[in-house]
């Protein structure tokens, strides 16, 4: 049964019980109106008759009395609310008053007549020769009040189907919304959530659809965000899984499942020491126990074991699942995060920081040999030399003139002996540039690029220096100059280049750039192996002692560029 036909019974069962009150009422004062009306008119009757008998009594030459009373009532005909009986003195009825003829159509119901009649009253009078029996006649008062009655009836009927086809059509626009309402809520109960409701005129029901849109937009965001949730959980790259109190996983989202390679069907209420290592099992107590506490386990490096038998490193996050009707703590969640490659590329680090150690030490005690080896060539076999072109020019002027031979032979050696001289100082600057130590890398480079200018005319050679290039420290010295100097002699003895274009700045950051460009034949770069070519490995491990970054760009016919960055905190 609809809300509009139980409102509009309720409002009928009121109209009716109110319609019997009303009616109740009505009949109630009809009763006393008409018992007041026939007691009166039965006292006027008496009276009147009480009147006849006197005068008959006092007149006796009208007659006897029973005579003159049968032929007043004759006259009299009938009396209102009132039947009048004449006896003679044996009994027998001399006269009855005729019955009403008033509303003689009308046939009261019993119900009303029983509700309505007064108690009946008699009043009797013996006169001569007869008696005479007034009895009160309520009929036509009856009759009366029913007619009354019956038309105040037709009206209230009139009035309760007017007013309840009026409440019935009123309680259906009231109620329209209602409908709009239970048709929003079933469609939200098949899941769309964007349906809104309309302003209403009513102002309980624009209340209820006001709250209404905005549950739905309250429940339509919960439950986006429950699904992006959901999507987070099911793609993302970490795996996520949810254990019970008792340590049984209750969600496995396909990350988990791609790591591990248990399916959902192969794991779900499974205990997850199914993943620890042996040596691991009491991790996930202790895990548990903290989670006991509200506290958490944020990227916790340990290991797990794939269904497959193999180890992984794992970074482990994990927080209390809770309630949230209680608030008390049901569970776990628990993310897992695959750092085998973190691990690998931290070994690979290290021994790339251990290289670098190595490969700085190596080239730093090369130096070192390198100096010491100058340093003996300077001075051990300089003097020898310088001993011998002395002996020879002694030798020369003292054959001068007598002995020609000797003398040319003198001078044979004194001329070897200055070869062996430059020759002896080009691998002493080869070995350890003297400037480098003595004047900086910027002067050191300015007689380098004048030597190489001095040897190959033909060449081009520009060097740019900008920024504070003093007190930069050995190591770095010597690195940017070995690069400088095996990039040159590459460019000079492989490219046939005849521009060479060198430039080393140092930023107000205190980063160091170091360009070396020529333009000779170039090199595809694809078909070179660098791990072979000594010169560019030595360079690119120099620049990566350094913690620089090595960088050569070249195409056949378009020259070689060099390019190497070195971080300013890097120390000498």
């Amino acid at each position: 049964m609809s809300l509009r036909v139980r409102f509009n019974l309720l409002i009928t069962t009121l109209l009716l019980l109110l319609m019997v009150a009303v009616g109740y009422v009505v009949i109630k004062g009809m009763r006393i109106s008409t018992e007041e009306s026939v007691e009166s008119a039965t006292r006027v009757t008496v009276q009147l008759l009480d009147t006849v008998i006197i005068n008959s009594r006092q007149n006796p030459e009208w007659g006897y009395t029973h005579d003159v009373m049968h032929t007043f009532l004759q006259s009299l005909g009938h009396v209102r609310s009132s039947e009048i009986f004449l006896y003679n003195a044996q009994g027998e009825l001399m006269y009855q008053s005729p019955p009403s003829t008033y509303r003689a159509d009308e046939t009261p119901p019993r119900w009303f007549v029983s509700m309505v009649v007064p108690e009946p009253e008699v009043v009797s009078r013996r006169i001569r020769f007869g008696m005479l029996v007034v009895a009160s006649d309520a009929g036509g008062a009856i009759r009366e009040s029913w007619a009354s009655f019956k038309n105040l009836l037709w009206l209230e009927f009139g009035f309760f189907v007017v007013l309840n086809v009026m409440i019935y059509w009123m309680l259906g626009r009231w109620l329209k919304p209602a409908g709009d309402i239970l048709k929003a809520i079933s469609a939200v109960e098949q899941g769309n959530l964007d349906i809104r409701l309309p302003r209403y005129r009513v102002p309980e029901f624009s209340r209820i659809a006001q709250n209404f849109n905005l549950m739905g937009q309250s429940l339509r965001e919960s439950t986006e965000e429950n699904r992006r949730l959901a999507l987070v959980a099911k793609q993302t790259a970490d795996a996520i899984m949810i254990h019970d109190l008792d340590g049984n996983i209750s969600f496995w989202n396909q990350a988990a499942q791609q790591l591990f390679g248990y399916g959902e069907e192969d794991i779900i209420g499974k205990s997850a020491k199914l993943l620890l290592p042996p040596e691991h099992e009491g991790e996930l107590a202790r895990n548990f126990a903290d989670i006991a506490q509200h506290g958490t386990v944020e990227h916790y490096d340990t290991q797990r074991v794939a269904r497959d038998g193999k180890r992984l490193d794992v970074a482990l996050s994990a927080a209390p699942l809770m309630d949230p009707k209680t608030g008390e703590i049901i569970g776990e969640i628990c993310s897992m995060r695959d750092i085998t490659e973190r691990k690998l590329a931290e070994e690979t680090a290290r021994k790339l920081e251990e290289n670098r150690q190595l490969t700085h030490l190596i080239q730093r005690h090369i130096e070192d040999e390198r100096r010491s080896l100058a340093r003996e060539l300077h001075d051990e076999l300089g003097q020898y030399v310088t001993a011998i072109k002395t002996f020879a020019v002694a030798i020369a002027n003292k054959a001068k003139g007598e002995m020609p031979g000797i003398e040319s032979h003198a001078q044979t050696i004194v001329s070897a002996a200055n070869h062996i001289y430059d020759g002896m100082h080009n691998i002493i600057r080869h070995l350890r540039p003297g400037s480098l130590d003595n004047l900086g890398l910027s002067e050191a480079l300015k007689d380098a690029v004048a030597d190489w200018q001095l040897q190959n005319p033909k060449v081009n050679f520009s060097l740019s220096l900008q920024g504070k290039l003093e007190l930069l420290g050995e190591s770095l010295n010597i690195n940017l100059y070995r690069i400088v100097q095996e990039s040159v002699t590459n460019a000079l003895r492989h490219a046939q280049a005849s521009s060479i274009d060198i430039s080393l700045a140092r930023h107000e950051n205190g980063n160091l750039t170091l360009s070396i460009k020529d333009n000779g034949i170039g090199m595809n770069m694809c078909n070179v192996d660098q791990n072979r070519h000594f010169g560019l490995l030595g360079m690119r491990e120099r620049t990566q002692a350094l913690y620089g970054n090595f960088n050569i760009d070249s195409l056949p016919g378009s020259g070689c560029s060099i390019s190497v960055t070195i971080p300013g905190s890097t120390e000498a």
